[in-house]
């Protein structure tokens, strides 16, 4: 049992949060959300005694149970195995098995782990962090710089995993399928909901909306006791009620105004007339990077584009505006067709500028006009003042948010828009690109957003460079490509009584299927006799066991 009483904590006189209070039952899993800034990252240290607090207690936290996510990590092996095995107790065929989950090659099992790159020096650290399965697992955006192929085995993983987990995420498809309790941070306090993120969604209003008829109804009551105590108070007949009704507002404890649940709109401007035929792609290559990429996007489509990092995605990007030249093939931009293009790198903006010389150089605003779009996107005061180079990674996707929606483009290409955003940031951009009646390609890891927005998926492998899935369940999508045979997941529309039950059966089927590769890949590496026939005898059971979780799925369609 992990407690919390009544902790709080201060940078200097700056309060982060006070009264934290919860508990977190042995074998739990819990996401711990809020706005940028809130102090999330913050209490995950105290939690780990990383971090000193000012008051309160903490319980059932050994460092020894704790398994974490190092922000800078350090390598000390030549080979990337090796350094899994540095950890004490862990064993080959789990770090196999955690690394190509992860993505890494047989190759890149055997190259130095500090030369890799930020992206996959952070999976190293998960993996790290995964391998021996401590008592408790605390990740700390645990899906940053992973595809979505690595996201599907680390949610595989936390579903089944045996000891406790609790990560601060702002992905929403990870705390809808991974947690079964949410701890939300607002305004240096924390509240401990039930459930996972669309009931969380719904019980955070609910409890706002009954908090806000509690204030209003004491603030009617105040202004009431106020009202006679000012109206009788110099009446000599009436002068002791009044003292006393003053007592009762001195005693009074009270209730402070719930925080607004509202967040700046986005919202895109009405798409002009275009060409039926958006974008046609016809054998795109580039370098050894792209090769033969065919596609075609038709007016009001919305297509996501996915696939395992580095195959060219964001590349691709790029050639379709003009920032690279393809080495072959044809690009045709259809008539009328007004491109607004959202780099991930934010190679669009000007970091020298401040956000208003921004949007002044690139559209006439004035400092007001200016002022005002960026409000939109909750960009305020000193912060529109500072050079972008300055601005933190959410505030930069803000600013360049800002500009796409001043291009008035009829065609949006996105990379990976919800970059570094909170969740109220994500829900904006979803509830606009739903909205839009334009034409969009968005490159995301973000399957929340793809769900939610995107009518088609083509995926992007070395491969197989242009797969068309036309598929809006995501889990449907990932059993269709990465293994086809695997049973589909029925559509998330489709609730059946039994869905929870068949959801459980297809992770443990993928499981299965990954130690079964393992077990293969290492049958394929040995050469000691008794460690083949112990191989083989595990190959043999893992696949009688996927057998029969196979047959246990067919009789829940039934």
């Amino acid at each position: 049992m992990i407690q919390l009483e009544n902790v709080k904590k201060y940078y200097g006189e700056r309060l982060i949060f006070s009264d934290v209070t919860f508990k977190i039952a042995e074998g739990e899993k819990v996401g711990i959300v809020g706005k940028n800034g809130a102090g999330k990252s913050t209490l995950l240290k105290v939690m780990m005694g990383a971090e000193p607090f000012d008051a309160g207690t903490i319980g059932g936290l050994r460092a020894e149970d704790i398994g974490f996510v190092e922000q800078t990590p350090h390598f000390t092996a030549t080979t990337l195995l090796d350094e899994l095995l540095t950890i004490e107790g862990a064993e080959k065929f789990m770090a196999r098995k955690i690394l190509f989950g992860l993505g890494f090659s047989e190759a890149e099992l055997l190259k130095n782990p500090n030369h890799f790159s930020g992206g996959e020096s952070a999976k190293i650290s998960l993996a790290k962090a995964l391998i021996n399965e401590p008592r408790i697992l605390i990740l700390d955006e645990p899906t940053n710089h992973l595809d979505i192929y690595a996201i599907e085995f680390l949610e595989d993983f936390v579903k089944n995993y045996r000891g406790t987990v609790i990560a601060v995420t702002h992905d929403r498809h990870f705390l809808q399928n991974c947690v079964e309790k949410i701890l939300d941070m607002e305004n240096c306090k924390v509240t401990l909901y039930p459930g996972n993120y669309e009931k969380f969604i719904r019980l955070k209003s609910e409890r706002r909306e009954a908090e806000l008829k509690a204030y209003e109804k004491q603030q009617a009551e105040i202004a009431k006791l106020e009202d006679f105590v000012r109206r009788n108070k110099v009446r000599a007949s009436t002068a002791k009620r009044a003292r006393s009704r003053q007592i009762a507002l001195d005693k009074m404890e009270r209730l402070e105004k719930p925080p607004s649940n509202e967040t700046a709109a986005i919202r895109l401007n009405d798409a002009a007339e275009s060409a039926n035929r958006v974008l046609i792609l016809e054998n795109v290559s580039f370098k050894t990077v792209i090769k033969n990429f065919s596609a075609e996007i038709f007016k009001g489509e919305k297509v996501g584009l996915i696939g395992r990092n580095g195959v060219g995605k964001s590349t691709l990007l790029k050639i379709i505006v003009g920032e690279l030249k393809a080495d072959s093939g044809e690009i045709k931009i259809g008539n009328r067709v007004k491109i607004g293009y959202l780099s991930q790198g934010h190679e669009e903006l000007n970091e020298n500028r401040t956000p208003l010389e921004e949007l002044n150089q690139e559209f006439g605003l004035s400092e007001g006009q200016a002022r005002s779009e960026l409000a939109r996107l909750n960009l305020f005061a000193q912060v529109v003042e500072k050079p972008i180079a300055d601005l933190s990674g959410g505030e930069k996707t803000r600013v360049a948010l800002t500009k796409l929606i001043l291009t008035g483009a009829n065609f949006l290409i996105l990379d990976e828009p919800t970059n570094h955003l909170d969740l109220p940031a994500r829900e904006a951009i979803e509830t606009a690109l739903q909205s839009f009646d334009g034409t969009i390609l968005i490159v995301t890891h973000d399957r929340y957003l793809l769900d939610k927005v995107t009518s088609r998926i083509i995926e992007f492998s070395k491969a197989i460079r242009n797969v068309e899935l036309g598929i809006r369940n995501e889990k449907a999508r990932a059993n269709v490509k990465i293994k086809p045979q695997a049973p589909k997941a029925k559509s998330s529309k489709l609730k059946a009584p039994n869905e929870q039950a068949l959801e459980k059966i297809e992770a443990q089927i993928k499981m299965a299927e990954m130690e079964l590769k393992m077990i293969e890949q290492e049958i394929n590496a040995a050469s000691d006799p008794q460690k083949l026939t112990e191989l083989a005898a595990a190959h043999v059971t893992k696949l009688k066991e996927i057998d029969e979780l196979y047959l246990r799925w067919e009789e829940l369609q039934c």
